[in-house]
């Protein structure tokens, strides 16, 4: 019994030792600094990045060009884009299609970089902390076909391309978010995360 105490007590003081050092980390964690620039306002990825700090991409810049919240219909329909038919799950509920796209218009160019390349997968629309949106699998694919179905690519140096971004919210929040109010929130797009976060105003 007493070699169980034992046991027990010991465990629990690695337990409290564990707890401290993620705490003690946590609180130490250098937190990024928030960079903001607003639509049509240059701005340079420099050295930050999203998680992969050997993915640099100084030399790269991205401009907000403009927005334009559509029906996801109508936004297929604008770009060319045939839709699958809306497909059931085995339990016969409708598989979701999001109701709308918030398209926002960038200019991305490339000075001289040779190495780095642009994720759109960690490149998100948000509203504060509350909302997310990613880039729709299915139209970005569609709409940009010569990615092979890639979130990341490359520009040559001394070269610039426009991309419309389909961003899309997900179905949690999607009755929360209906296209109405979407319309009303102030969003950023989130460009960097580390050390410096770059956020563009969507106004």
């Amino acid at each position: 019994m007493k070699k169980k105490v034992t046991v027990i007590s010991a465990c629990l003081v690695l337990f409290v030792a564990w707890l401290f050092g993620v705490i003690y980390t946590n609180v130490r964690a250098e937190r990024p600094v928030v960079k903001k620039y607003y639509m049509n306002e240059n701005v340079p990825y420099e050295d930050d990045y999203f998680r992969r700090a050997d993915n640099i991409l100084n030399g790269y810049s991205a401009t907000v060009l403009g927005y334009e919240i559509i029906p996801y219909d109508e936004y297929a329909e604008k770009y060319n884009i045939d839709l699958p038919e809306i497909e059931t799950d085995e339990a016969g509920n409708t598989i979701y299609r999001p109701e709308y796209v918030y398209d926002v218009e960038i200019k991305f160019v490339n000075t001289d970089n040779e190495d780095g390349a642009i994720d759109m997968f960690d490149t998100l629309l948000v509203n504060g902390k509350e909302l997310m949106l990613r880039a729709d699998e299915y139209l970005w694919d569609e709409m940009y076909p010569q990615l092979a179905g890639s979130y990341s690519f490359r520009l040559r140096t001394n070269t610039e391309k426009v991309f419309h971004i389909p961003f899309v919210v997900e179905s949690v929040y999607s009755k929360r978010y209906p296209i109405e109010k979407i319309k009303k929130q102030n969003m950023s797009l989130v460009i960097s995360q580390y050390p410096e976060k770059k956020v563009i105003e969507i106004c």
